[in-house]
């Protein structure tokens, strides 16, 4: 599984980016692409985000001979148009199912892409910003990708904890092992006690999500658990690395997993409000 993301390049809107002698382009977002498995990352750069020059980019990656990244089988990215239109021709002509995250839950289902965007944004724009303390008052400095190449290759090869091993040699195995990168001090897993299909449930809510506040605001009213009632529809067991059970709910509810914490299991019938509520007061 492959994860990807869209970055801006910061640009100070009063300064002038057309500076460059060699006619060259100037560049003002950035592509990244992971593999969840090896941690191998790439990137390329984008001189706007038209959904074309992104499909383009796709190729320049896993087209790419020398780049031991190929087509996934699954990708994960955001809800971003950059990623529809034409990107979604293309990855139609591959076979790759993709998964949309929405912005409430990106913290956990894109956890990987967003710290790599997070290292890459520190080590290369602070490169970028060493380079403007030499310049003149006024100049910027635009050739961060001068420095990106150099960076991302170090970050290849440096041994990642929970692989222990560089991405560059893990690109190298059929079959990589990871270690949990939470410790649990309960049973996960085959081990972990499991709810049963069919199960009636309550799912934990994200914040403002009952409400759809696209503010993503909790209020001190928003209830915790959903009011709506669900049952389980399918369950999944990772064996590597262990991880906990993930559950999925019938197709009137949330799709997206839930482990054991976030759900309400309702073992008898539901004590709900009196129907004179309803009623004009």
């Amino acid at each position: 599984m492959h994860q990807w993301d869209l970055i801006e390049i910061p640009y100070d809107d009063d300064v002038n980016t057309d500076i460059r002698q060699d006619n060259s382009p100037i560049f003002y977002y950035i592509l990244l692409v992971i593999d969840c498995a090896t941690r191998y990352k790439d990137f390329v750069f984008l001189t706007s985000k038209s959904r074309s020059e992104v499909a383009e980019a796709f190729k320049s990656i896993y087209n790419n001979p020398n780049n031991p990244l190929s087509w996934p089988r699954l990708a994960q990215c955001d809800e971003g148009r950059e990623f529809m239109g034409s990107v979604t021709l293309l990855i139609g002509l591959y076979n790759i199912k993709i998964r949309r995250i929405k912005a409430h839950f990106r913290h956990t289902s894109l956890a990987m892409v967003d710290r790599y965007a997070g290292l890459f944004e520190y080590r290369v724009f602070k490169n970028q910003y060493s380079v403007e303390f030499l310049l003149p008052t006024g100049e910027r400095c635009r050739e961060c990708e001068r420095f990106a190449r150099r960076i991302v290759d170090n970050m290849n090869d440096t041994p990642t904890r929970l692989i222990e091993m560089s991405p560059n040699n893990a690109t190298k195995l059929e079959r990589i092992y990871s270690k949990p990168s939470v410790k649990y001090n309960h049973p996960i897993g085959i081990d972990e006690p499991q709810l049963p299909k069919g199960t009636t449930v309550r799912f934990l809510l994200a914040k403002g999500e009952w409400e759809n506040d696209p503010f993503e605001r909790r209020r001190i009213t928003d209830p915790i658990w959903s009011p709506s009632l669900h049952k389980i529809r399918r369950i999944v067991v990772g064996k590597n690395p262990p991880m906990p059970i993930l559950y999925y709910l019938d197709d009137s509810g949330p799709q997206r997993p839930f482990v054991r914490e976030q759900l309400m299991h309702i073992k008898e019938e539901p004590m709900l409000p009196p129907r004179w509520v309803l009623e004009d007061n």
